[in-house]
């Protein structure tokens, strides 16, 4: 008896019965049709072994003239550009300025107080610091000059950042001339509902009682990017637009 071919039909039908369907496929799992023929439906593999920083809220895929393939990940905190498993800070810089002495250090203490007239930094920024001089003890040079996240913001010339060691004594104006790098402002990772006029429906609530339902106050940080030829054009939601050139 010669060989036949079998030729099925692809797609899976459920309108006939398993008898009827003859020359196609009644039932399947874990598969999916392509180019007419039937192929495993993989599952998720883990992109990356590396961690980045905040909550991701868009990506961008895109590929560079050297056919080097990047994705760009935007995130509450930072933006990122992804390639091979590893994570480039590529976050633009809002700000660079020049500070004498701006370091306060208290005896015992992690908590290190910056002072910068009109900073324009909030509470969760980054700022990286070069040029610094330690301020003795455990507060070297090397423990400045790096990048550190702003813990709070007292007033609009001064903030606080902790570093990774505690002060062996208290200190005041020094660190010599250095050179401060912002990058642009943080923002949040969800929505923040507020209540009052126009929130919810006219007549919802009592007269003159406060609305029960939430009205946005607070945006979550978004980004829109897109690429132009091999260069990245980032627009974080109500802020300005940033190009990043890949040579």
């Amino acid at each position: 008896m010669p060989l036949t071919k079998l030729q099925f039909r692809p797609g899976v039908d459920r309108e006939r019965t398993s008898y009827t369907n003859e020359g196609g496929y009644f039932a399947s799992n874990l598969i999916r049709f392509r180019e007419g023929f039937p192929e495993q439906m993989g599952g998720w593999v883990k992109n990356s072994e590396n961690q980045f920083r905040g909550t991701c809220r868009s990506l961008h895929p895109f590929v560079t003239l050297n056919r080097t393939t990047y994705v760009g990940v935007g995130t509450h905190l930072k933006y990122y550009l992804e390639s091979g498993g590893s994570f480039t800070d590529i976050t633009p810089i809002r700000s660079t300025v020049v500070l004498s002495g701006p370091f306060a250090a208290v005896n015992g203490s992690a908590t290190l107080t910056v002072t910068d007239t009109s900073h324009g930094a909030v509470v969760g920024d980054f700022v990286t610091f070069s040029g610094a001089t330690g301020l003795g003890g455990n507060v070297t040079a090397a423990i400045l000059n790096a990048e550190h996240q702003i813990v709070t913001v007292p007033d609009a010339d001064t903030y606080t950042i902790t570093l990774s060691v505690t002060a062996n004594a208290s200190d005041t104006g020094n660190g010599g001339t250095v050179t401060a790098a912002y990058q642009i402002n943080v923002g949040l990772d969800t929505v923040v509902l507020g209540s009052g006029w126009g929130a919810g429906t006219w007549g919802a609530d009592g007269w003159g009682d406060p609305s029960s339902e939430g009205v946005e106050t607070g945006t979550l940080r978004l980004c829109s990017q897109d690429n132009f030829g091999e260069d990245l054009l980032i627009n974080v939601r109500d802020g300005a637009i940033y190009y990043w050139d890949a040579t």
